[in-house]
């Protein structure tokens, strides 16, 4: 099974996700949380790199998982369709970014996206991870070329709300940023491997 970046993974026995550094947050958080991120790295037949998630923005903690230890898989991408937002509580709803997300739903129209980040985490697993002055992230899966006057629109559109969104766009090669793409003015730019970035002429 292919496990992508951004995909959330609940943990089903925290014995079997090994991480280096001794942080007591990084216990608290899973025992809040049991779900880790999955990392743009290699991928092996037994583990899965990982990141963990804490309360504060600088709280991140690198981590590999046995294939073994996954209980569930939430793509960004199934957030979105089923609208998953709309089972978190009517006061987390009030949040800046989740009063936006419906609009954000219409503009993203026929483009295979969901939430990722703060909004993915607290929508995939019900954890206040959200502020009132969270941006929203959000990951595409663009496997061919998209259109660029479409894609300039969108970002208009986007940029018109009450917050602020990063997209980032994934093919079959790598993931690049949306505005970095668009706003670029050298006919190079930066793809995002799992050897780590590349200097490419097209991310596709």
């Amino acid at each position: 099974m292919v496990i992508q970046p951004h995909d959330l993974i609940k943990v089903s026995d925290l014995s079997l996700l090994e991480w280096k550094e001794d942080n007591e947050w990084v216990t608290a958080s899973l025992r809040s949380a049991p779900f880790v991120v999955v990392r743009r790295a290699e991928q092996t037949s037994d583990f899965i790199p990982v990141g963990i998630r804490g309360e504060q923005r600088n709280q991140r903690q690198t981590a590999i998982l046995h294939r073994n230890g996954i209980e569930e898989i939430i793509t960004p991408y199934m957030l979105a369709e089923q609208k998953s937002w709309n089972s978190l509580n009517a006061q987390r709803r009030e949040l800046p970014v989740l009063k936006s997300i419906d609009k954000v739903a219409e503009i993203m129209g026929d483009w295979q996206w969901g939430p990722t980040g703060s909004a993915g985490f607290e929508i995939a697993t019900g954890y206040p991870a959200l502020k009132a002055t969270s941006d929203l992230d959000i990951v595409v899966y663009a496997p061919h070329p998209i259109n660029r006057n479409e894609a300039v629109e969108v970002l208009e559109k986007l940029d018109s709300l009450p917050i602020r969104s990063d997209i980032q766009i994934e093919t079959n090669n790598g993931a690049f940023l949306l505005r970095e793409w668009i706003n670029k003015r050298i006919d190079s730019m930066i793809l995002r491997t799992q050897e780590g970035p590349e200097l490419v002429y097209t991310p596709w």
